[in-house]
């Protein structure tokens, strides 16, 4: 009965290494330095990545610098009224009092 007891631990630690935590891929890609992109409402967007932040030119004579929100990802920047989501080759841009545009790389 003891030798029994002993084996239920060791197959509990085999199940538990075997299991694994994935991230989806969409989340792990790196966005690149530099990056043009085309909106809706006619808007096209110029990035420049540097360290955690990004600075975005937009046709409406838009720009603003921003840092990763929350520090440490690579995927949101906010700062003030503007804000910038970035999903694979999407983007959303917000500007507050105007009408967030979608984009595509």
């Amino acid at each position: 009965m003891t030798r029994f007891r002993s084996f239920i631990p060791l197959g509990l630690l085999g199940f538990l290494a075997a299991c694994e935590t994935s991230v989806p891929q969409a989340y792990t890609s790196v966005q690149p330095r530099l990056a043009s992109y085309r909106c809706s409402d006619d808007v096209t967007l110029q990035l420049r990545r540097a360290g955690s932040t990004v600075t975005i030119t937009d046709s409406r004579g838009i720009e603003a610098t921003m840092p990763a929100s929350p520090a440490g990802q690579s995927n949101r920047y906010a700062e003030g009224i503007h804000a910038l989501i970035l999903e694979g080759r999407g983007a959303t841009w917000f500007v507050s009092g105007q009408v967030p545009v979608e984009c595509r790389r």
